[in-house]
């Protein structure tokens, strides 16, 4: 039995490296680099999400309208509530230039802009993961005030 997770791992393990290469030839993606880029950060999470996990985008060069968008949509979207949400969305959207930004306008399309011409869809996650993400971006943004 041992032998056989062994060899089920390797195979999964050389899928992810077939299909990072495949997703060079994708119109639109361009190469694996630019395709993975600005996703980091939470590896650590072992809460039954696993590689998953170590997909989620790294917020940290979002800019605050970006985030603030990307907050609008979380909390119209029932994703996050809650006092904290609300009042970092509050003090956010206050700020000057906040709301008319393009940034903010993606954002509130669920669209987190990682920098770059790098962009990371909500829409692309299921579950609880749409759920991590909006919380990570809370925790951003209250970071941001």
């Amino acid at each position: 039995m041992r032998y056989s997770n062994g060899i089920f791992a390797f195979l999964a393990a050389a899928g992810l490296v077939v299909s990072s290469a495949h997703a060079q030839s994708i119109p639109g993606v361009g190469s694996a680099g630019n395709a993975m880029s600005g996703m980091s950060g939470m590896s650590g999470m072992t809460d039954g999400t696993g590689m998953m996990s170590s997909m989620l985008p790294n917020i940290s060069s979002a800019s605050t309208g970006n985030v603030a968008g990307v907050l609008t949509y979380c909390v119209q979207n029932n994703y996050l509530s809650g006092s904290g949400a609300t009042s970092a969305l509050s003090s956010l959207t206050g700020k000057q230039g906040v709301t008319s930004s393009s940034d903010y306008k993606a954002g509130q399309q669920g669209q987190l802009l990682t920098g770059g011409s790098n962009a990371f869809s909500l829409s692309s996650l299921k579950g609880q993961m749409k759920q991590k993400v909006c919380n990570m971006v809370l925790s951003h943004a209250k970071n941001l005030l």
